[in-house]
């Protein structure tokens, strides 16, 4: 029997959150942490990619680039989104903004 099956026998049925919530101090400080990594990570491969090097290589460094891009775009938008289920929670409980 795998764990996630034994766990969930123990568990009476109904007893999960009906809005469950991610820890979002902690997801904030993941990214805030890969924002930058994957600017400067980006910067790099596009640097890399603008060098001397064969077509097929600098095919590569592009996609590394692009893939960094995205990287940092999902970061940014999910820090956005980690200040406002905040902002949420502060107004949601009394306390001011």
């Amino acid at each position: 029997m795998n764990a996630r099956r034994r766990a969930s026998s123990r568990r009476p049925p109904g007893s999960e959150a009906a809005h469950p919530r991610s820890d979002l101090p902690a997801r904030r400080v993941m990214s805030r942490i890969a924002l930058p990594f994957f600017v400067v990570a980006c910067a790099a491969c596009a640097v890399a990619a603008a060098g001397d090097v064969a077509d097929n290589v600098r095919t590569l460094w592009l996609i590394a680039a692009i893939v960094c891009a995205v990287t940092a775009v999902i970061a940014w938008i999910d820090l956005r989104v980690i200040a406002r289920r905040m902002r949420e929670e502060r107004t949601r409980s009394g306390r001011p903004g």
